[in-house]
C-alpha cells in the first residue's frame, strides 16, 4: 500500500476508517515508513518525544528549529515563543485582529459567489502575522506564495519553482537581520534575532529558520481551519443558524472542526529505540508517520466520529499535536477564527454555496482550500 495517492487527498478519511478497523499499522511502500492510525497509538508516539524523534520533520527546505528539534535545543528556543504567544500578547492584539477582520468582512459583497480564501482566509492571518513580525503587509501575497512554497502546496508550483520562492524568502528574512539585532523592538522578529542561550544569539540561519517557521504557524492554520468550517456550514444552514443564534457555542465549533476536518493530517518521527504497536515490532531508526487525522475520528474514543456535533464534550483532539511539540500558532488560530466568525456571523444572516471554483490544497499532510466558493445573504 502507499499512503501518498491521490485518492488520499479529496477525503482520506474512509480510508483511515478502512486502516484503523482492517490494518491499523502498515509500512508505505514509496517510503518506508509505518502509519499509525489508532488514537491510542498516534497519542503514545506524539507524548513521548524521547522516542519518536522530531528531526525526521526535515522537508525539502531543510530542518526548521522547533518542528524538527529535540530536547534540551527544542526547550530553549521554545522559550523564545512562549514569550510571543502569552495570553497577554494576545489580549493586545485582539483588537487589531478584529479591525482587520471587520475590514475584509465588510468587503465581501452580499448575495455574489465569493472565494472566502481570497476574501478572508488567507489575508486575516497573513496581514496579522506581518503585523506581529514588524513587517510591511503589503508584502502579504509574497508571504503567502513563500509559505504555500515551504509547505509544498503551491499550485502547480515544480521543485525548482519551489526552490525559487524558498530562496528568496530566505533571502528577505536574512536581510531584516542586521537592522533588527540590537535593537529593542517589541515585534517576533526582533525577538528571534536578539535572543541569547548561554550568552550566544542564534546564528543567522537559525534565526531565518526560525522566521520562517513563524510565517507558516502565523497563517496557515488559521486559514485551513476556517475554510474547512465554513465548508461544513455552507451544507448546514441549521448549525449556521445556531452559530448565529448561540455565539457561545463558536469556540466549540472552532474545536469540532479541528477534530472533524483538521488543517494539519500527520506528523513524521523517527524511533530512537524499538518498539511496538499492534504486535508489529519496529526498530531504532525507522520512520512513523502519526495521522492525526484519523485519531481524530477513532469511535474507540469519539461517540458518532464521522458526525459534526456542535455538542460534543471533551473534544481531546490531536490537531495541534501532543506534548513538547503542541503548535505554537495554536492559541492565535482560535482567536483569529473566533474574531473572524463573529463578524461574518453579525453581517451575514444566510451562507449558501457559491457557484464559482472549489479546490482543495494538493497535500496530503495540510488539509483546507486553495478556492472555496461561497455565497453570504444579508439578508
Amino acid at each position: 500500500m502507499q499512503f501518498f495517492t491521490e485518492e488520499l487527498l479529496d477525503n482520506p478519511y474512509p480510508h483511515y476508517a478502512h486502516w484503523r478497523a482492517e490494518a491499523p499499522i502498515w509500512q508505505d511502500s514509496e517510503t518506508g515508513a509505518w502509519v499509525l492510525t489508532r488514537h491510542d497509538d498516534v497519542r503514545a508516539v506524539l507524548k513521548d518525544s524521547e522516542a519518536f524523534s522530531s528531526k525526521a520533520m526535515g522537508g525539502d527546505a531543510g530542518p526548521l528549529p522547533l518542528l524538527a528539534d529535540d530536547p534540551p535545543r527544542h526547550t530553549q528556543l521554545r522559550g523564545i515563543v512562549n514569550k510571543a504567544f502569552t495570553s497577554r500578547m494576545l489580549k493586545a492584539i485582539e483588537g487589531d485582529v478584529s479591525r482587520i477582520a471587520g475590514d475584509l468582512v465588510a468587503d465581501i459583497p452580499a448575495g455574489e459567489s465569493v472565494d472566502i480564501v481570497k476574501a478572508l482566509t488567507t489575508p486575516l492571518p497573513v496581514a496579522v502575522i506581518a503585523q506581529m513580525m514588524g513587517i510591511p503587509v503589503e508584502r502579504g501575497e509574497d508571504f503567502k506564495r513563500w509559505s504555500d512554497a515551504l509547505t509544498g502546496t503551491l499550485a502547480g508550483a515544480s521543485m525548482a519553482d519551489r526552490e525559487v520562492e524558498i530562496g528568496q524568502m530566505y533571502a528577505y528574512f536574512q536581510s531584516l537581520i542586521p537592522e533588527r539585532r540590537g535593537r529593542d523592538g517589541t515585534d517576533l522578529v526582533s525577538a528571534v534575532v536578539n535572543a541569547e542561550f548561554e550568552g550566544e544569539r542564534l546564528a543567522d540561519a537559525e534565526a531565518v529558520g526560525f522566521c520562517m517557521l513563524l510565517l507558516i504557524a502565523g497563517n496557515e492554520t488559521t486559514t485551513n481551519l476556517l475554510g474547512n468550517l465554513l465548508n461544513v456550514l455552507a451544507d448546514r444552514p441549521d448549525l449556521y443558524a445556531q452559530l448565529i443564534e448561540q455565539p457561545a457555542l463558536i469556540d466549540q465549533a472552532i474545536e469540532e472542526i479541528l477534530r472533524f476536518d483538521g488543517p494539519v493530517q500527520f506528523l513524521r518521527r523517527r524511533l530512537t529505540r524499538a518498539a511496538t504497536f499492534q504486535g508489529q515490532r519496529l526498530e531504532a531508526g525507522e520512520l512513523v508517520h502519526v495521522i492525526m487525522g484519523s485519531a481524530n475520528r477513532d469511535a474507540a474514543v469519539y461517540a458518532q466520529p464521522d458526525e459534526f456535533l456542535l455538542t460534543r464534550e471533551k473534544n481531546h483532539h490531536h490537531t495541534f499535536g501532543y506534548g513538547i511539540h503542541f503548535c505554537i500558532g495554536a492559541p492565535l488560530a482560535r482567536l483569529e477564527a473566533r474574531i473572524a466568525l463573529t463578524h461574518l456571523f453579525a453581517r451575514f444572516p444566510k451562507l449558501t454555496r457559491g457557484d464559482g471554483l472549489n479546490e482543495r490544497v494538493p497535500s496530503h499532510l495540510l488539509r483546507g482550500f486553495h478556492h472555496l466558493s461561497l455565497k453570504f445573504q444579508a439578508s
